[in-house]
C-alpha cells in the first residue's frame, strides 16, 4: 500500500472518482429512468417485501401471466404497512423509497424512486473506491491508473445486468450495494492516516445491510464483525477502540437476530428444497440416502421435486410430511450429509458453476407490458460485461477454483509482506471478499438445493467480479511501480 501524502495526488483521484460517478449517473438515467423503464420481472418473491413496505399491486385483479415472469411493473399502489412474514432490513429501504415517492407527490408509487436510492449508494461506492486507490509516485501515473480503473468499474458494475435489478423488489441489489459500500469504506479507512468515525459508521451499516439482506447471507455478518474488530488497530485512542468494538458487536448481534427471526414457513420451504431438490435430486443411491437422512422411504417419490410444483404425489404442505421430515431435520442435517459425502457436494458445486457466470436471470423480462417489447424481452444495452461472462467466460468449477487460488495467493502474500495495521486491514478486506464469494457459492446449495441457482448466485457474481477487478489492478499497479523504478534507474 502506498499512501501518498501529496495533496495533488489525492485531488486527482477524487476528480477522477467524481467524473466516474457523473458518467455512472448518466448511464443509469439513460438506461433505466427514461422510458421504456427497465427493471426485472417478479418471480413471486415481491409480495413478501411489498407487504412490509407499504406497497401493493396497482391492479389486484391482474392475471398470473400479466403479473409474473414476463413483464416488469414500474408503478404500484400505496398500501398499509404490515409484517409481511419477511425479515430483512431490505424492507426499510423499500419503505423509504415509498416515502420518497410520496414526498415527490406521486399519486402512485414509482419504482424509479427505489432505483434512485440504489443509484446513490452505487455512486458513493464508486467514488470512494476510486478516491482511495493506492497511488503511484507521479500525478500523471496516478491519474492514468485511476482513469483505467474507473472505466473497468463502470463497465462491470454499470452493466445493465446489475442495474436492472435496482428497479425490482429483489434483495440482491441491496446486498450488492451494501457489499460495495462496505468494502469501499474499509479500504478508505485503511488508506486514511486518521480514520474518520463516519467511515466506520458507513462500514457497519453497509455490512449489516449485506448480512440482513437475505437469511442466506446472515452468517456473513460474523465475518464483517471480525473485520470491524480488527479496525481498532487503525487508531490507538480509547474512543476509537470503543467505537470499533461497538460496531463489531452490532454486526454480531444483528447476524444472530437475523438467523433467529427467520420465519418458520420460510425455513421449511428452504429445507424442502435442500433435501428433495438438493441432496436427493439425481441421487445415485436414493434408498441409502433416505435411510441415512432418517426419511421414511415413502417420501422417495418427492426426490427431484421443488416446493412450488403443483403435481407432486405428496403435497409439499402435507402436515405428515412436515411432522415426519421437515420438523425433524434441519439445514445442519444437510450440511452434515455433505460433510460425510464431500464428492456429492462437489458434484452439486459443478452444477452451480454452470450457472455461475450469469449475472441476471434470463427467464425474467426487463420491460413493462406498455413498452411494446415482446413478452419476456431482455435489455441488452450496455451489457458487454454480462454477455461476455455468460457467453465466453468458462463456467467450470476448475476455472473458479484457479481464480480463487491465484487471488488468495496474491492477497496472502501481500498480507505477509506488510507490517503496518492499515496495509494488513486492506488485504484482510480483500480476503473477506473472497470468503463472501465462496460462502455465497456453497450456501445456496445447502440452504436451497438447486432451486433458481442463477439468481441465488448473484452475490457470488458480484464478489467474483470484484476479485477480477482486484487482480487487474494488481497487474496495473505492479506494472506502474516497475516502470517508475526503471525510470529512476535510468536517471541515476
Amino acid at each position: 500500500m502506498n499512501r501518498n501524502p501529496n495533496r495533488s495526488e489525492d485531488d486527482v483521484r477524487l476528480a477522477v472518482g467524481r467524473a466516474a460517478a457523473l458518467i455512472a449517473c448518466l448511464l443509469i438515467v439513460v438506461l433505466m429512468m427514461i422510458p421504456p423503464i427497465v427493471g426485472v420481472a417478479d418471480n413471486g418473491d415481491f409480495a413478501r417485501v411489498m407487504g412490509a413496505s407499504g406497497i401493493k399491486p396497482l391492479d389486484p385483479a391482474e392475471t398470473y401471466g400479466a403479473r409474473y415472469f414476463y413483464h416488469t411493473h414500474s408503478h404500484y399502489a400505496y398500501g398499509s404497512y404490515g409484517t409481511g412474514g419477511y425479515v430483512s432490513t431490505h424492507v426499510l429501504l423499500v419503505a423509504l423509497s415509498g416515502l420518497l415517492s410520496r414526498f415527490l407527490l406521486e399519486p402512485i408509487y414509482d419504482i424509479r424512486s427505489l432505483g434512485l436510492l440504489y443509484a446513490i449508494a452505487l455512486l458513493a461506492a464508486l467514488t470512494l473506491l476510486i478516491r482511495h486507490l493506492p497511488s503511484l509516485r507521479s500525478r500523471r501515473a496516478t491519474a492514468l491508473l485511476a482513469l483505467t480503473m474507473s472505466l473497468i468499474l463502470l463497465l462491470v458494475f454499470c452493466d445493465i445486468g446489475y442495474l436492472a435489478y435496482f428497479q425490482s423488489f429483489f434483495g440482491e441489489p441491496y446486498a450488492m450495494v451494501g457489499l460495495l459500500l462496505a468494502v469501499a469504506a474499509a479500504l478508505a479507512l485503511a488508506e486514511s492516516d486518521s480514520p474518520p468515525y463516519k467511515l466506520l459508521v458507513l462500514f457497519v451499516c453497509a455490512a449489516l445491510a449485506v448480512a440482513t439482506a437475505k437469511i442466506q447471507y446472515a452468517p456473513l455478518g460474523l465475518l464483517f464483525a471480525v473485520l470491524a474488530w480488527r479496525m481498532q488497530l487503525l487508531k490507538r485512542t480509547a474512543g476509537w477502540r470503543q467505537a470499533t468494538r461497538a460496531g463489531a458487536l452490532v454486526l454480531a448481534v444483528g447476524t444472530l437476530a437475523m438467523m433467529a427471526a427467520a420465519p418458520h414457513r420460510l425455513v421449511h420451504t428452504n429445507l424442502y428444497q435442500s433435501i428433495f431438490y438438493g441432496v436427493l435430486k439425481d441421487s445415485p443411491s436414493l434408498a441409502d440416502d433416505l435411510r441415512e437422512l432418517g426419511i421414511p422411504p415413502k417420501y422417495g417419490v418427492l426426490a427431484g421435486t421443488n416446493y412450488f410444483q403443483q403435481d407432486t404425489v405428496i403435497p409439499q404442505r402435507d402436515p405428515t410430511l412436515e411432522r415426519e421430515v421437515l420438523s425433524r431435520l434441519s439445514h445442519r442435517t444437510v450440511a452434515a450429509f455433505y460433510a460425510e459425502h464431500p464428492w456429492r457436494l462437489i458434484d452439486k458445486m459443478k452444477k452451480a458453476a454452470r450457472e455461475g457466470t450469469a449475472i441476471r436471470p434470463y427467464y425474467l423480462g426487463n420491460y413493462g407490458a406498455q413498452s411494446g417489447k415482446p413478452k419476456g424481452a431482455i435489455d441488452y444495452r450496455f451489457s458487454a460485461w454480462s454477455e461476455f461472462k455468460h457467453d465466453r467466460m468458462p463456467n467450470r468449477l476448475g476455472w473458479f477454483f484457479a481464480i480463487y487460488a491465484g487471488y488468495m495467493a496474491i492477497v496472502g502474500a501481500g498480507w505477509l509482506r506488510s507490517r503496518a495495521p492499515r496495509a494488513r486491514l486492506a488485504f484482510e478486506t480483500l480476503g473477506a471478499v473472497a470468503v463472501c464469494g465462496a460462502f455465497s457459492f456453497v450456501i445456496p446449495l445447502i440452504g436451497d438445493g438447486e432451486a433458481d441457482l442463477g439468481k441465488h448466485l448473484f452475490l457470488f457474481n458480484v464478489t467474483f467480479d470484484m476479485m477480477l477487478i482486484v487482480l487487474v489492478f494488481a497487474v496495473l499497479y505492479g506494472l506502474g511501480r516497475k516502470l517508475e523504478q526503471m525510470g529512476r534507474a535510468e536517471v541515476e
